[in-house]
């Protein structure tokens, strides 16, 4: 996805927006990158109650790991702007590279609940369906971008606003997949 933001900001919005992007990639990673840690996590969980057959213990894995990773990706949003200004962005990048990672940020939800999701239906033996989800998403994000920054002319945030409106739609069409599909996590 950034890599994407990053082509259609440097060829359309200019040298200082494509900056801007640059200079939020390792923190919005670094967030994104702790969430598929705890997905990693909650799916070595899953996959034991599952094995194990302890279905209420699955059950509540499942919900407890989601609560989890939405708590770490809602405390995201707020870090952006102290630590864009720790790392010393220059001034005259600041505002939209904070804009940018605060969206992008917010969408660290969408992220996460990606991740956990697919570390659920992999520890449930599906690994094809969410890389299915995954690869749509890849595609419309381009689209997305253009349209949001080269049409709708939304300048930096729209090309974040593409990122988290893809990623959320990933992670949904997948939660909702899953959910319909797979006896084992039925909510009830």
């Amino acid at each position: 996805y950034n890599i994407v933001d990053t082509m259609v900001v440097g060829r359309y919005l200019g040298d200082d927006a494509l900056a801007a992007v640059g200079a939020t990639g390792s923190i919005t990673y670094l967030f994104y990158t702790l969430c598929i840690g705890l997905s990693v996590g909650a799916g070595i969980i899953v996959a034991q109650y599952f094995g194990a057959g302890r279905q209420k213990a699955l059950r509540s894995a499942v919900f407890n790991s989601a609560l989890v990773t939405a708590i770490f990706g809602l405390l995201s949003v707020p870090a952006a702007k102290p630590i864009l200004e720790l790392l010393k962005v220059p001034d005259k990048l600041i505002g939209d590279s904070v804009a940018y990672m605060q969206i992008a940020c917010g969408g660290t939800i969408a992220v996460a609940a990606y991740n956990w999701i697919n570390a659920i239906m992999r520890a449930l033996g599906d690994s094809k369906t969410p890389l299915i989800f995954l690869g749509a998403a890849s595609l419309l994000n381009a689209l997305l971008d253009l349209l949001f920054v080269v049409v709708f002319k939304f300048g930096i945030a729209g090309a974040a606003w593409a990122t988290v409106l893809t990623q959320a739609l990933s992670a949904i069409s997948c939660i909702v997949y899953c959910f319909a599909v797979s006896g084992e996590i039925k909510l009830t």
